[in-house]
């Protein structure tokens, strides 16, 4: 963990914590999580941004339904992405000026073929998704319960360092309020 804060919600006798931000140092570089509860519920959402050299996928929802990719991509990556993911939407962004474009990235050539974003699932599909992980994941602990040599996807180690992280984010944010 590099920094976390932790925001209480103004102008209310009850102490109520409804922003934090944490950012945490992986091995392959740095991630920063905001969670707020200070918008209505009408406007509530939760998105994930992964940056890249040649661009970014944005997930939406907790456990993500709908997929957004804005980047620059050459032909046979994007054929791949839409032999991949069928029925998604591209747009092309200019015109194309050929194969192999170059541009400078990080201090080197970066080579691409088409500069596009492309969309990929609904967020009308939530609750089915939701439905379908809950199951699952309720069949892979029955299974465990009757047969112990079962490897479980999800166990107590999860839960363990998922709380290790927020004491950790919670001891952090004490420093900035």
């Amino acid at each position: 963990m590099i920094h976390a804060a932790k925001w209480q919600r103004p102008n209310v006798e009850k102490k109520i914590i409804d922003r934090v931000q944490a950012t945490v140092h992986y091995p392959k570089g740095p991630v920063t999580f905001y969670h707020g509860f200070d918008q209505p519920r009408i406007l509530d959402r939760q998105e994930m941004r992964l940056q890249f050299e040649t661009g970014d996928v944005t997930l939406y929802e907790w456990v993500p339904v709908k997929m957004r990719l804005h980047g620059l991509l050459k032909k046979e990556q994007l054929e791949k992405l839409k032999n991949t993911l069928t029925g998604c939407s591209i747009i092309q962004h200019g015109t194309s000026q050929g194969i192999h474009q170059k541009v400078r990235g990080r201090f080197r050539d970066l080579v691409f073929d088409d500069h596009i974003t492309l969309e990929y699932g609904r967020i009308a599909d939530k609750q089915n998704r939701y439905q379908q992980l809950l199951i699952s994941m309720i069949r892979d602990q029955w299974r465990w319960i009757l047969d112990r040599t079962i490897v479980r996807v999800i166990d107590e180690n999860n839960a363990i360092e998922s709380l290790r992280m927020a004491e950790a984010a919670t001891r952090i944010s004490k420093r900035y309020l």
